[in-house]
């Protein structure tokens, strides 16, 4: 119901309101304490109105992100931001987000014209209370405070937020005793050196932009109440008469209008019965025990650290990309020798009776690349996904014929540093790594847990690698799993069914861990995916969707526009069979490590 370019409106609205909830618990907790210090909790649950909790989020995430090695996966954060963010982007079947017409611009221009009417009314408020100011005249006190003496019939207040004058009837001398007069000014005083007109303002600017939300209102109110009683305790604490106080209080009432605005503060207002039973009934307000302090460190730590731990636990993560990588000279074997040539178009060889040399053929002995761009070569050399490489557009128009031989000892598995030592020797490829925001989609647990069965252990197989996040000793990295061992029976991932029928793919996987999943569904989208699932080990995994949502490797790089090579999907979406699994893919964006190529010759050295 709610249009996605509201959601983070939403959301931010749902975790203000929470906090207001919880301001409104530690008061009932302190209610026997002085008022000031409940005055405070409710001006922080106004302010926070203004500062979304996913700043501090978004801030701590980042902070991980580029800081701290990868953090061991628990299943609370899930939960927690679900509770937190309970609005995400709904994704139907079709993968594109629903249309809406023009109900956001309807709503945005309702929320505009209240907040212009509001603005409005009180900017001919303070007008008025400004013309009352400026027609008094000034008058000493001994208290030094700026005083005026008007001819406006409102009552004692004070006007100004940075430079505050305290504004008295004319005559007021002479309608109120002198001891319920010298109340009223040290009541008028205190607003002064607490600085009340200055908070009064921000929650009404918090009032004007969030209008709509009843919450705003009813924290105001709160806020008035708790103000004047923390002046009223002030007052009798500094020796005044409670009946005396309490008289003059009502004879302003009966001879002068109220304060027109909240931010102008006087000596009436709240609820006038109630207060005046307080005054009368004075009772000695305890200080703070041991106990209620270690309450308030805690909910003020807990505000603080609740969205910060949460940036941390449940930020963006990509498989062994926790930081920005720096790429240095590579390590690791060389080729024993490497033959590379321009590939032959291919049009010209099919004309000429030639199949095309194509795809990647691999040994124990040596490697044959046909036809493959110095994109998939870079990409292929450090595990990355077509998102985190960011170079010059011809990367991808360029293509080779590779045939090498590895040295003796090498594996096939050493085949990235190889590729490394290639591109660096052959084609003077010189880059380095950095983080940048990008739009990714989040592969989270839905909210009812997987519908995944975990795949039986398998004592034979050999261990997951380990994580290729750390950087060796001479600044490189590895970045992202590579999936050699996904396609074709009997792989680590056990990869037991694959067929395309009517248009659709359908993948069965005995044993297949979340990110790889991750990366499977990243050759199929828009963005990166990033495991967020915090789901440890393997799963029987079955996966039907129509392929519609591939997307080239030149499409789908930092800065061009997919949707200019997406096609139009027919059938079940990768976000169907996405839920079917019991796991969701939410929109957001994330700090993701990038290769950037610094000097790449389009020509390589001779052979």
């Amino acid at each position: 119901m709610i249009p996605p370019s509201l959601l983070p409106l939403a959301n931010h609205l749902w975790q203000s309101s929470w906090f207001a909830a919880g301001a409104g618990l530690l008061t009932l907790a302190l209610r026997s304490i002085r008022a000031h210090l409940r005055y405070r909790i409710w001006l922080a649950a106004s302010l926070k109105f203004l500062i979304p909790f996913s700043v501090l989020a978004a801030l701590a995430g980042r902070v991980a992100q580029r800081s701290a090695p990868p953090i061991p996966p628990v299943e609370w954060p899930s939960a927690v931001s679900q509770a937190a963010v309970p609005f995400v982007v709904p994704v139907p079947a079709s993968g594109a987000p629903p249309s809406h017409g023009v109900f956001p611009s309807v709503l945005l221009a309702v929320w505009f014209a209240g907040f212009a009417i509001l603005l409005a009314v009180w900017c001919r408020r303070w007008c008025r209370v400004r013309a009352a100011v400026r027609s008094g005249s000034p008058m000493n006190l001994p208290s030094g405070a700026r005083t005026v003496s008007s001819p406006a019939i409102f009552e004692p207040g004070v006007f100004g937020i940075w430079r505050p004058v305290l504004v008295l009837p004319e005559g007021i001398a002479g309608r109120l005793p002198p001891p319920q007069l010298e109340a009223i000014l040290a009541h008028e005083l205190c607003h002064v050196r607490r600085r009340d007109n200055l908070a009064s303002a921000l929650h009404m600017g918090v009032q004007a932009v969030f209008w709509f939300h009843p919450l705003v209102w009813w924290l105001g109110a709160r806020l008035l109440e708790e103000r004047e009683r923390a002046c009223d305790e002030e007052v009798l604490r500094a020796g005044i008469e409670p009946r005396t106080y309490a008289e003059g209080i009502l004879q302003v009432c009966d001879l002068y209008l109220e304060s027109p605005l909240a931010c102008v503060s006087g000596v009436t207002g709240t609820n006038l019965k109630s207060r005046i039973e307080r005054i009368m009934t004075p009772r000695i307000d305890r200080r703070l025990s041991s106990a209620r302090k270690f309450l308030l460190a805690g909910a003020a730590l807990l505000a603080v650290i609740a969205p910060l731990l949460t940036g941390v636990l449940s930020g963006p993560l990509l498989h062994a990309q926790s930081q920005a990588a720096t790429f240095g000279k590579p390590s690791g074997p060389k080729f024993e020798v490497a033959s590379v040539k321009p590939a032959p178009d291919r049009q010209t060889a099919m004309s000429a009776g030639l199949a095309p040399h194509e795809g990647i053929r691999l040994d124990a002995a040596r490697v044959d690349i046909g036809d493959w761009s110095i994109t998939q070569l870079i990409l292929r050399a450090y595990g990355l996904q077509p998102c985190q490489l960011s170079g010059p557009q011809w990367m991808n128009s360029l293509r080779f014929d590779i045939a090498a031989r590895f040295p003796q000892g090498a594996a096939g598995d050493q085949l990235p540093e190889m590729l490394q030592w290639l591109l660096a020797e052959r084609f003077d490829l010189a880059a380095h790594g950095e983080t940048r925001d990008l739009p990714v989609f989040a592969l989270v647990v839905g909210k009812g847990g997987p519908k995944m069965k975990p795949a039986p252990p398998d004592p034979d197989a050999p261990a997951d690698p380990p994580s290729k996040d750390a950087v060796g000793p001479n600044h490189s990295a590895k970045l992202g799993r590579t999936l050699d061992s996904l396609w074709g029976d009997g792989k680590s991932f056990g990869l037991t069914a694959m067929d395309r029928a009517g248009g659709n793919l359908h993948f069965e996987f005995s044993k297949l861990p979340m990110d790889a999943l991750a990366q499977i569904l990243a050759s199929y989208m828009r963005e990166p995916v990033i495991d967020m699932t915090g789901l440890a080990g393997r799963y029987r995994v079955t996966l039907d969707f129509s392929p519609g949502y591939m997307l080239s490797a030149a499409g789908n790089t930092p800065g061009s526009d997919p949707s200019a090579v997406a096609t139009e999907p027919t059938g079940p979406s990768v976000f169907s069979a996405v839920q079917r699994l019991g796991l969701r893919l939410e929109r957001r964006k994330a700090p993701i490590a990038l290769l950037v190529v610094d000097r790449l010759d389009s020509i390589p050295k001779e052979n």
